[in-house]
């Protein structure tokens, strides 16, 4: 592991602080870019630290509620986000009904499109944190042998036994980059808003329901299965109903008028 980055002789950086802050920043910088040509650089600056925010107080939620004797509840983790006590999927569940909200309330701000933009900007945060989780050595992976290609690569104390794990965390570093790829190459492409987002949903809970078999932290709780391996059954099967929603609801539009649920963004004021 790499838990500090050293700048001299004088000073080391924390490298979990340094990779979630790289995240956040190139996830919204993506998401920004995306934006300001619809809405405007204002609302989009605006929309952006709104979701920002709306994330880290959505994780700290989440991991308050699925560890309530792990950590307590301190808001200051909410601003201070390299604390530890975070959920990726709580992150995302609030920030989908933060937009949503925003979505009947903001004009000129439409759900899918806007929704689009973050898809896009989050594999970015999410390769960088989870960079961060492997240098820092936290959400580890299961013993490997002598004999596999990537042993040596993690290192762990686990238990009192020094312990050659599956570098779980540049699973998902790596699966995250695919997803960011994939979506970026179908983005001009795409005449279906709501597309990109129901794809990063099913991709990455696709992703994550492979890579719980790899993780060494988090326990399984019926038939082998993690409570997150749960979850993404649940997000599939809602990410499945919604691309046949997403797909037939714009093959339906024949007058090429789009409304706020599917259409892009009216330019502002």
């Amino acid at each position: 592991m790499f838990p500090y980055i050293p700048l001299g002789d004088w000073l080391l950086l924390d490298s979990w602080r340094v990779m979630i802050t790289v995240g956040i920043l190139g996830g919204s910088l993506v998401s920004f870019f995306l934006l300001q040509g619809e809405i405007g650089r204002f609302r989009a600056g605006l929309l952006v630290a709104s979701m920002v925010l709306g994330a880290l107080f959505g994780a700290h939620l989440a991991h308050w509620l699925l560890h309530p004797g792990l950590s307590g509840w301190d808001l200051s983790g909410i601003l201070v986000f390299w604390k530890d006590g975070h959920s990726l999927l709580g992150a995302l569940a609030f920030c989908a009904l933060l937009l949503l909200a925003i979505s009947r309330i903001v004009p000129h701000i439409f759900f899918w499109p806007t929704a689009d933009a973050f898809s896009l900007g989050a594999p970015v945060g999410l390769f960088f944190a989870r960079i961060g989780c492997y240098m820092k050595g936290c959400c580890w992976g299961t013993p490997i042998g002598e004999g596999h290609p990537f042993h040596g690569l993690s290192v762990k104390l686990v238990r009192n036994s020094l312990l050659t794990l599956h570098p779980v965390q540049l699973y998902s570093a790596t699966a995250a980059l695919a997803i960011f790829c994939i979506l970026l190459a179908l983005h001009r492409r795409s005449k279906t808003p709501g597309l990109l987002t129901v794809l990063f949903v099913l991709l990455y809970a696709s992703a994550r329901f492979l890579l719980e078999f790899f993780r060494g932290d988090t326990p399984s709780l019926f038939a082998g299965l993690t409570l997150f391996q749960g979850v993404c059954i649940l997000l599939l099967l809602a990410g499945s109903v919604l691309l046949f929603l997403r797909v037939r609801e714009t093959r339906h539009e024949g007058s090429g008028v789009r409304d706020q649920g599917s259409g892009t963004h009216a330019p502002p004021p």
